[in-house]
This record gives C-alpha cells, sequence and structure tokens, in this order.
C-alpha cells in the first residue's frame, strides 16, 4: 500500500521548503507532481508531515488506491 503526502507552504519559507526536500528524499520518497510526494511508509511521511505544519504550513496524506 501507497500514501501520497500533498503539501503546501509560503513561498517566503525557502529555508524550510529545502529541509522539507531534503528530508522526503531522505526517506526515499517519490516525487509525483509539485507538493505531491509518494512513499510506502505512513510512519516517515506523518513524520514529515508534522514537520511542514510546525513550519506553519498544511499537509495532507492520502491512501493511494487504483480506481481504473
Amino acid at each position: 500500500m501507497s500514501f501520497v503526502l500533498s503539501f503546501d507552504l509560503p513561498q517566503e519559507f525557502s529555508t524550510p521548503r529545502v529541509r522539507i526536500f531534503r528530508e522526503l528524499r531522505k526517506i526515499d520518497a517519490r516525487h509525483i507532481h509539485d507538493s505531491f510526494w509518494k512513499s510506502d511508509s505512513l510512519e516517515d511521511l506523518t513524520s514529515v508531515a508534522t514537520m511542514i505544519k510546525k513550519f506553519g504550513g498544511d499537509a495532507v496524506i492520502l491512501e493511494e488506491r487504483l480506481v481504473f
């Protein structure tokens, strides 16, 4: 099962944005599009989502499910 993280950080938060991208690469998340990242580890994505919220951003984790 895979999970997708979608997040938003204000543009002026460039340092936290770089830190988030580095953390996503460190956990081997795959970049899907813009601020959408995919991973098999819900625990790792939850950790990153918590970090994003601490920086003042918004984060949502979705369960990936093939429909068609």
